[in-house]
């Protein structure tokens, strides 16, 4: 019996948060999972965020935005984003106190979305995923436009790089941006196999 139990344990699902159908075949477990940590980089990694955390807000969880500096409320809304459970912080660029606001953003919301500040070492990021990983939240990570693993100093179990490919609603140098087609690349250490996928987001 012990065995059958031990057995049904290891392959139980692990607990996600929702993502769009569009998303959900980029991430593991096609969801968010508890715990562990996304990184978005590239020209299009704040609107992907922003679209990756929407619909768990949609569902009642809660997000910290911790220093993310291209970031509007317009835009997040446009992206699907329940603007009543979001809470935007600025943290003092000290070390010491980044990372105990991180932690205590952590300590009270279900997805913590933030973009690291120069001069975060890998020992503080270490210590805000042990964080995560003990307060089972969901971290998204802002990056740069590299695809680069290695310029982060977090260790991210999924990795979603976008360019952009095309944009919509110019014509002749002229008119409003309507949206933009964006090529993914996914890789990552949780991330059997790497994979591509083009997707089209507004604005």
């Amino acid at each position: 019996m012990r065995a059958v139990l031990d057995t049904a344990f290891q392959h139980e699902p692990l607990p996600t948060l929702p993502v769009s159908a569009d998303l959900a075949g980029l991430v593991p477990g096609r969801g968010l999972v508890r715990g562990r940590s996304v990184l978005c980089s590239g020209d299009a990694a704040v609107a992907l965020a922003l679209r990756m955390v929407s619909c768990a807000t949609q569902a009642g969880s809660w997000l910290g935005v911790v220093g993310v500096n291209n970031i509007g409320v317009q835009a997040a809304s446009e992206h699907g984003v329940a603007l009543q459970r979001v809470v935007f912080v600025q943290p003092v660029l000290r070390r010491a106190e980044w990372v105990s606001t991180v932690a205590a953003v952590a300590d009270g919301f279900d997805v913590v979305m933030l973009e690291t500040p120069p001069g975060i070492t890998a020992a503080d990021a270490r210590r805000v995923q042990a964080r995560i990983q003990a307060r089972r939240n969901v971290l998204v990570l802002i990056g740069g436009p590299s695809a680069s693993v290695v310029q982060s100093v977090f260790q991210p179990d999924v990795v979603l790089h976008t360019s952009t490919t095309e944009w919509h609603g110019i014509e002749r140098g002229a008119g409003h941006i309507q949206s933009r087609d964006v090529h993914i690349a996914v890789s990552g250490r949780r991330v059997p196999k790497a994979m591509q996928q083009s997707l089209r987001f507004v604005g």
